[in-house]
């Protein structure tokens, strides 16, 4: 975070810089909370522009006002794709708004969500209620490594989302092969693990690698991209992985039909859409 001072006034801003040229400054009304974890630095702001702001790290996690694209294209892509699921795996996603989203399916039997740092779930309820009302009864939120959880649970998963930070810090763990082939072993036949991928615009080397990676451990991904405004260049990569060759279309047009006006950015157009990828980022995959 800066100062600078403006028109005769001072004000707070936060600045997160995506490359060494470019980022994103936020003007601050005041810091609502500052803690220093076991894990990282968990900082809320309450912004102007964004309403509360959430950085692990000095790194934008969620603001109120797009937090619902991210949490909605994180979920109800993979369950639209193959709504057989009836155990869930959540690895991170401490505050809550993943385990929001998959609470709203019936038909899901059982979430747990393994998180790390406690002082994230605690802010979330307190800064972010919104992020935590409505969840499942089925559901179950594990303080602990999930990096130790996957390795160590005999229990089998038919959807298994890595909503983590980026590669750093606690969540170093989550970008390894060892813990990439430990999702693979308690992931159902028909299963699917999703995991965000960073921007194409400025994570294109990185993606390649990461991509062809997961394609070796699972054998076949499926990228897909959502729009984040908060987010490195508000274009955002998710990849779907599987065992078998997945078929991307909605299997019922019904499944979200009980809550689709809850919604605000998912849809069935954006579903079919946000597999069209552009030329650019299908030559990162080598489509």
């Amino acid at each position: 975070m800066e100062q600078f001072n403006k028109s005769q006034e001072t004000h707070l801003w936060y600045t997160e810089y995506h490359t060494p040229n470019s980022g994103i400054t936020l003007k601050v009304k005041e810091t609502l909370l500052r803690v220093k974890s076991p894990y990282q630095e968990l900082v809320i702001l309450d912004t102007y522009e964004y309403g509360k702001m959430m950085l692990l790290d000095g790194l934008v996690m969620l603001t109120e006002r797009d937090e619902f694209i991210y949490h909605e294209m994180i979920t109800h892509m993979p369950v639209n794709v193959n709504p057989n699921i009836k155990k869930a795996l959540i690895i991170g996603g401490g505050d809550c708004g993943t385990l929001r989203e998959l609470s709203k399916y019936p038909f899901i039997e059982n979430i747990k969500m393994v998180e790390i740092d406690e002082e994230v779930v605690k802010a979330s309820k307190k800064y972010f209620p919104q992020l935590t009302s409505g969840l499942s009864k089925n559901s179950e939120i594990i303080i602990g490594d999930g990096i130790d959880f996957v390795e160590k649970t005999n229990e089998i998963f038919d959807l298994i989302i890595i909503d983590s930070t980026d590669p750093i810090g606690p969540a170093e763990g989550l970008f390894t092969d060892a813990f990439y082939s430990n999702c693979r072993r308690i992931l159902s036949e028909n299963g699917m693990m999703v995991l965000q991928a960073e921007s194409p615009y400025f994570h294109a080397d990185s993606i390649k690698i990461f991509s062809d990676r997961l394609k070796r451990i699972f054998g076949f991904i499926t990228p897909y991209i959502a729009f984040i405004p908060t987010y490195p260049s508000g274009m955002w990569e998710f990849i779907i992985c599987t065992k078998k060759e997945l078929d991307t279309s909605l299997k019922s047009k019904s499944l979200i039909g009980d809550f689709e006006q809850m919604l605000k950015y998912y849809n069935h157009d954006v579903h079919s859409g946000a597999f069209k990828l552009p030329t650019f980022v299908k030559k990162i995959y080598g489509i």
